[in-house]
């Protein structure tokens, strides 16, 4: 501002500096309008080296550790049974470890309820030690994405090279589940409207009837979870039971109950969990339901509560014996109408939004699959979010 005041040289040097000032500038502007409309040079359309990492730390070969990493850490995703909510592909991008060109992979995975990303972390890290890798769990779920929150799990070898990221995404829509019981006796149109159901279900299959062993087979591959759907005494009158290899009955020994049930999930390939087919007498024992608990426990199994009788005690035991549980919120077809199964589906939609979560129960027949069929896209697109019945059970 001083220059403005000089009393001996009026304003003609003022006025030639701000000239000057004005014209660097605008050749600044110019310049940067020029590069706009020409377009990054060639060298920026060069593809970017492969970064270099150091493995200092590191003895062998870098590309074998990572892929043996990789393998060892999805194979006990596999086991968890975690593989199949995966959220999206594999992806990868290379790395240079001791000048060769090594892949780092990135996966992510739903959360489901029965464990916190901390516990999830925790069994992933062991794998990772038996490999001479480490682990870190990096976030707090802080950051929400389109979906829910997300945590990332580092693999490392050292503090730069990170050769697999697994992340887990805690989602916040709200969330349906949908079981469809009666499973084993299907083939033909049911099978096509169920496989045309994009979106996760779990198929709840009577033990050793028709086709049971060779749909429990089939299933995983069209995307379908397998569950057991065992019978056990209800209220109802007539032959019911005569059909059925084994039923669980009230007062039964929970020794034979544990049997029996060991016997159904031995015919069920692929069988993630059990719920009760009928069970308004036998779930008020709980006895029986020990029995039953107990089997599921030594196979790292959950069950899920029809709720057939509002005298159940099946979570009350389930969360004593240790297995994961959750139960029926919604009956979809008791009355087989595809206006009788909309109004359901809008009160389980109701019941999600309001809770968050509903486990919604229907059966596996050509009306029932079809209206979901056509139904869940619909619910989809409003912002509801469909889950395994494996997803939604929860431990102590």
């Amino acid at each position: 501002m001083a220059f403005f005041r000089d009393p001996e040289k009026g304003n003609v040097r003022g006025s030639l500096s701000i000239f000057l000032v004005l014209l660097v500038s605008l050749s600044g502007v110019g310049l940067l309008l020029w590069r706009y409309i020409k377009g990054p040079s060639s060298t920026q359309l060069q593809p970017q080296p492969t970064p270099i990492v150091s493995a200092s730390l590191f003895q062998g070969d870098p590309v074998e550790a990572t892929e043996k990493l990789y393998k060892a850490v999805n194979d006990r995703l596999e086991e968890l049974d975690l593989l199949k909510l995966r959220v999206g592909d594999v992806s990868k991008k290379f790395v240079t470890v001791q000048g060769k060109e090594v892949p780092a992979y990135s996966e992510a995975f739903r959360l489901p309820l029965i464990y916190s990303e901390s516990q999830l972390a925790g069994i992933l890290e062991k794998v990772a030690q038996t490999f001479g890798a480490q682990m870190r769990l990096v976030g707090n779920g802080t950051e929400k994405g389109p979906v829910g929150c997300r945590f990332y799990s580092e693999f490392y070898f050292n503090s730069q090279w990170i050769p697999l990221e697994v992340d887990y995404v805690q989602h916040y829509e709200p969330t349906i589940c949908l079981i469809i019981d009666d499973g084993g006796y299907q083939k033909g149109e049911a099978l096509r409207h169920l496989y045309a159901l994009k979106v996760p279900v779990t198929v709840s299959i009577i033990p050793n009837v028709e086709f049971s062993k060779n749909l429990a087979e089939e299933f995983p591959g069209h995307g379908v979870e397998v569950m057991c759907h065992m019978p056990m005494e209800g209220h109802e009158k007539g032959a019911v039971g005569g059909n059925y290899k084994a039923l669980l009955k009230k007062g039964m020994d929970p020794d034979v109950a544990k049997a029996d049930v060991e016997q159904a999930l031995d015919d069920l390939p692929h069988c993630r969990g059990l719920n009760n087919h009928m069970g308004s007498v036998a779930t008020e024992d709980p006895d029986l339901i020990r029995g039953v608990c107990e089997a599921l426990r030594l196979r790292r199994m959950f069950i899920i509560d029809s709720r057939t009788t509002p005298k159940s005690v099946v979570e009350r035991v389930a969360r004593k014996a240790g297995v994961a549980v959750a139960s029926r919120n919604i009956f979809l077809d008791n009355i087989e109408t595809p206006d009788a199964i909309l109004k359901q589906l809008e009160q389980t939609a109701a019941y999600a939004k309001k809770h968050g979560l509903a486990v919604a129960i229907g059966h596996f027949k050509v009306g029932t699959l079809k209206t979901l069929e056509e139904a869940a896209p619909l619910l989809e697109a409003k912002g509801f979010r469909f889950v395994y019945a494996s997803e939604v059970v929860k431990g102590n």
